[in-house]
C-alpha cells in the first residue's frame, strides 16, 4: 500500500501505475468515496500514459485528521502529492468536489510552466451557490438524524442518474452498505468543509491552459447550469454532455467519459482557441 506524507498530520493513499511515460492524469475523487470510483476510466489510459489515483484526506485509505475539509485544503494536499511524486507534466481530472479542487490546483500552478497540461472536470461546480448549499445542508441533516446510512439514501436521488437508478439495483445497495459503514464525524468534516466554501472563479481564470467540462445529462445535483459556469470563466474551455448519466458519470457511463477525456486530451493543445463566453463546441472525440 502506497502512502505519502503531504501534511505534518497527514499521509494519503495513492496507486500510481500506467505506462512509463512524461505525462500523468491524475485523478481526483468527488466527496465521500474513493479510488474505486476510477476504476472504470484509469484502465482505459493505462497503456499510454502514467496514472495517479489516490484518496483525499478523510476518504477510502488516506489519514482522517480532525476537520473540516475544505477545497482549499485538499488542494494543497493534492499540490504536496504533485510535489512528493515529482510529477512535472500532468492532466488532471476530477469529479464533483475533486474538479473544484483540480481547479483550485490548476489556478494556483498556472505560472508554473507546462506542468498543469489539461484540465478536465466531470459533473463539477466553480461556486457553492445557495442551491448547491441547501442540498447539501439536508444531507448534513440526514447525516445528524441517522447517520451515514440516512446520507447516503437523502443524497441517492440527487447523485445518481434516472437510467443508472432503473437499471443497476444491486450496485445502488452495494454502494449503499459501503456508505452505511462510514464514521458520520468524518462525513460531516467533508460535508463541513464544502459548505463553508465560496467559489473559485478567481482560480480558474488564472489557470491558461484547456479546459473540458463533462457533465452527464442527468445530473440534477450539479446539472447544465454549473458546467456553462465553469467553461465562461476558463480561459480556454469546452463543454461535452453524456448521455444516460447522472452526477457520477464516470461510474455511470465509464466508456463514454474515457472516449471522451482520450480524445481531448490526445489533442489538448488544439483547444487553446479562446471562448471567453461561449459555453458549448461541438467536439467528436474519436
Amino acid at each position: 500500500m502506497a502512502r505519502l506524507n503531504v501534511a505534518a498530520d497527514i499521509e494519503l493513499y495513492y496507486q500510481l501505475g500506467g505506462a512509463a511515460t512524461e505525462e500523468t492524469i491524475v485523478f481526483v475523487n468527488g466527496l465521500t468515496v474513493d479510488t474505486s470510483a476510477w476504476n472504470g476510466v484509469a484502465t482505459a489510459f493505462a497503456d499510454s500514459y502514467r496514472t495517479l489515483v489516490y484518496d483525499c484526506r478523510g476518504q477510502g485509505q488516506s489519514d482522517k485528521p480532525p476537520g473540516p475539509y475544505s477545497p482549499t485544503q485538499h488542494a494543497a494536499d493534492l499540490k504536496s502529492l504533485l510535489n512528493g511524486l515529482k510529477l512535472e507534466k500532468v492532466h488532471l481530472v476530477g469529479l464533483s468536489n475533486g474538479g473544484l479542487i483540480a481547479m483550485i490546483v490548476a489556478g494556483e500552478l498556472s505560472t508554473a510552466a507546462q506542468r498543469i497540461l489539461s484540465l478536465s472536470v466531470i459533473d463539477s461546480f466553480v461556486h457553492v451557490d445557495p442551491m448547491l448549499k441547501l442540498i447539501v445542508e439536508s444531507w448534513k441533516a440526514a447525516l445528524n438524524s441517522g447517520g451515514a446510512a440516512l446520507r447516503f439514501d437523502v443524497a441517492t436521488p440527487w447523485v445518481w442518474g434516472h437510467s443508472f437508478v432503473n437499471q443497476h439495483a444491486a450496485e445502488i445497495a452495494a454502494f449503499r452498505e459501503q456508505a452505511a459503514a462510514a464514521d458520520p464525524e468524518i462525513i460531516s468534516y467533508l460535508l463541513d468543509g464544502l459548505l463553508s466554501f465560496g467559489n473559485a472563479h478567481k482560480s480558474l481564470r488564472s489557470y491558461e491552459g484547456p479546459l473540458l467540462a463533462i457533465v452527464g445529462q442527468e445530473d440534477i445535483l450539479t446539472p447544465l447550469r454549473y458546467s456553462h459556469e465553469i467553461v465562461e470563466w476558463a480561459r480556454y474551455g469546452m463543454l461535452v454532455t453524456v448521455d444516460h448519466a447522472g452526477h457520477a458519470a464516470p461510474i455511470e457511463r465509464p466508456e463514454a467519459v474515457s472516449k471522451i477525456l482520450r480524445g481531448f486530451i490526445a489533442r489538448h493543445k488544439d483547444f487553446m482557441t479562446p471562448l471567453w463566453g461561449e459555453t458549448e463546441d461541438s467536439y467528436d472525440p474519436s
